[in-house]
């Protein structure tokens, strides 16, 4: 399954809109957005699309995705 630069412009457009939430929050809210379909794209490809980027993330950021992708689990 691939995923393209509309998909990861979605989830930085949403991402966006949660500033001023709580981490826990954010992460319950997108899970939740995935999980629907109004995110636009399918857990598949949201767990590919974080496998992906996931080198290029500090530690604390790789955290932060993998309670994500628990969630959506």
């Amino acid at each position: 399954m691939e995923f393209n630069t509309q998909d990861m412009k979605n989830m930085s457009q949403i991402a966006g809109r949660m500033q001023g939430k709580s981490e826990d929050q954010i992460i319950s809210e997108l899970a939740e957005m995935i999980r629907t379909g109004q995110s636009g794209l399918t857990i598949e490809k949201a767990e590919q699309m974080f496998q992906t980027i996931m080198p290029m993330l500090t530690q604390e950021q790789k955290a932060k995705i993998n309670k994500l992708l628990a969630e959506l689990r």
